[in-house]
């Protein structure tokens, strides 16, 4: 069966135009499901994990009331539907929202297809060391998040159909048009051969017989090829040209310098745009970096204070008894010469109050020491967390690099002390100056990553931190026994948002910032791994004594 140059064209474009509108539209239609289906997810667990935090300790503590108003704040949210808190046996302690909701049974969604009643239900457990206590039942409307998908996939739908009925239109025009083309192009070219064998060049139509349109074409342009030849028109069109091309060089080189001048101020826009999101990164990594220390923190300074608080406890009751004893001996004084003086005094030094002075004296000491260590450990801790909150500054300090460690330990000490030993070998160091706030980061970075690649493995394992100075450079060294890097992975470890770990446990910034740094302070950051034995990370930082605070 012969098909026209113009059927070919008309299907062809018709096949191709189907098959890539219909790829376009799943493609689009499936990544908006996705997204708006991550985000979602996202808002979700986000909301069920601060609200968790929020009224974690309440829960623990039975605080009703605070449960209560922490409930009510988050109603707030107007596309919060229902929450609720209940312990293990199914005890409410805090409910408000949709009833109807809230008296179904409760079953947790994972995607926002799965969600067919317009609520998406997501759990938050509330555990203290693996001990399942209860749990935060949240739910979020998302009927207009699914109604929008309706009305995207409508939309999609009639685009499909109005995008093929012009497809074939424009095919139709398209085939008509080249077949029309082509026909003229056949006998113009035929006429152009017969008039150059009659050394004239007048237009005679002849027809040529073929197979189709596109023979025919091929066999005037060959016998074009075998006939003709220079034309001195064309000679004389091309000099013609070139002479107007020469008359407007000039003219375009001044186009070409103002189109390279204001692609030049774009490239100075674009590098301005690219610095900001380098910051924006940093904050963001920062941030994340706080978020998982937030929990370890509070744990850290909740001990010291507690005991402290306690000793206060303790303290008041030694000065009531200080006080009754005082009070005493007012009164054995005021009667020194009345006949039960001696009476008044013996029962005085015999009274169980007296008796405690001498325990009390001696624990006096201790409860002092105890509270005044528990408030320098806070201090401590602070003072740790107000250097790392100065990593979005650029100013340096003249500090050493063996206080960093100490500080960026003692805030990360919870988060790696239950499944890793901390092992220190610093030596002396000169100070030098850096960016404390940054070189914290990275030091945080490197501890979390390495107590992490411990867990990984589910065994106790030993994190090694060493600093030494070698040729006008302080190194740091962290080294691990966690998990190791796969050889695939090495190439890639220092890549932008490149990650092996769970969503909710890192971003993939941490080593590509940290990676930053180190080079912004003239320094560098590298690693050895084996993988199932551990990794080392190594961190050197050029001794610099002058004040300067121009990044390298």
């Amino acid at each position: 069966m012969r098909f026209s140059i113009k059927a070919k064209t008309i299907l062809g474009v018709a096949l191709i135009e189907a098959t890539l509108l219909a790829i376009l539209l799943f493609t689009t239609y499936q990544l908006l499901s996705d997204l708006i289906n991550d985000a979602v997810v996202k808002r979700a667990s986000t909301t069920a994990n601060l609200f968790y935090s929020t009224t974690k300790n309440a829960f623990l503590s039975y605080d009703l009331a605070s449960l209560e108003a922490d409930v009510q704040e988050l109603m707030n949210n107007p596309d919060i539907e229902y929450v609720r808190i209940a312990d293990i046996n199914g005890r409410v302690y805090a409910e408000a929202g949709n009833q109807t909701a809230l008296s179904r049974p409760f079953s947790s969604d994972s995607s926002v297809n799965l969600a067919t009643d317009g609520i998406y239900d997501v759990r938050r457990n509330i555990d203290v060391d693996n001990t399942l206590y209860g749990n935060v039942d949240l739910g979020i409307n998302i009927s207009t998040v699914k109604s929008s998908l309706n009305d995207i996939r409508q939309w999609a739908i009639g685009i499909a159909i109005a995008e093929m009925a012009l497809v074939a239109l424009f095919s139709f025009a398209l085939g008509s048009y080249l077949t029309g083309k082509l026909n003229s192009l056949r006998s113009g070219v035929r006429r152009l051969i017969r008039s150059s064998r009659q050394k004239q060049y007048e237009a005679i139509e002849i027809q040529v017989k073929g197979n189709d349109e596109l023979s025919e074409l091929a066999l005037a342009f060959n016998e074009l090829a075998s006939y003709l030849r220079v034309e001195h028109t064309h000679r004389k069109n091309a000099e013609s040209a070139l002479q107007k091309l020469n008359q407007s060089l000039e003219s375009r080189i001044e186009e070409r310098t103002a189109m390279i001048n204001a692609a030049n101020d774009e490239l100075v826009k674009i590098n301005d745009e690219l610095k900001e999101t380098q910051v924006q990164l940093l904050q963001a990594e920062k941030m994340a970096s706080v978020g998982q220390l937030a929990a370890g923190v509070a744990h850290e300074i909740n001990n010291p204070i507690g005991f402290v608080t306690s000793n206060i406890a303790t303290l008041k009751d030694y000065t009531a008894t200080y006080r009754m004893l005082f009070y005493e001996f007012e009164s054995v004084l005021n009667h020194h010469e009345s006949k039960d003086f001696e009476q008044r005094r013996s029962k005085l030094f015999s009274s169980s109050a007296y008796e405690t002075m001498t325990f009390i004296n001696e624990d006096l000491e201790h409860v002092l020491e105890e509270s005044q260590e528990g408030l320098s450990r806070v201090e401590e801790i602070v003072r740790g967390l107000k250097l790392f909150s100065r990593a979005d500054s650029d100013e340096k300090q003249l500090f050493n690099l063996n206080d960093c460690v100490k500080t960026t330990l003692a805030m990360v000490n919870n988060k790696l002390k239950y499944s890793c030993e901390v092992v220190t070998q610093l030596s002396p160091l000169p100070k030098t100056y850096f960016n404390v706030g940054r070189i914290s980061q990275i030091i945080t970075n490197l501890l979390i990553n390495a107590g992490q690649a411990i867990e990984a493995t589910g065994k106790v394992g030993t994190i090694t931190i060493s600093t030494q100075e070698t040729q006008g450079y302080v190194e740091l060294v962290v080294e691990d026994t966690g998990c190791g890097i796969p050889q695939n992975n090495r190439n890639k470890v220092f890549n932008p948002f490149f990650t092996t770990k769970a969503e909710e446990e890192g971003t993939g910034l941490g080593l590509s910032i940290s990676y930053g740094i180190a080079h912004e302070h003239g320094g560098k950051l590298t690693f050895d791994s084996e993988e199932d034995k551990g990794t080392k990370f190594l961190l050197s930082l050029p001794i610099i004594q002058e004040n300067n605070n121009e990044v390298s």
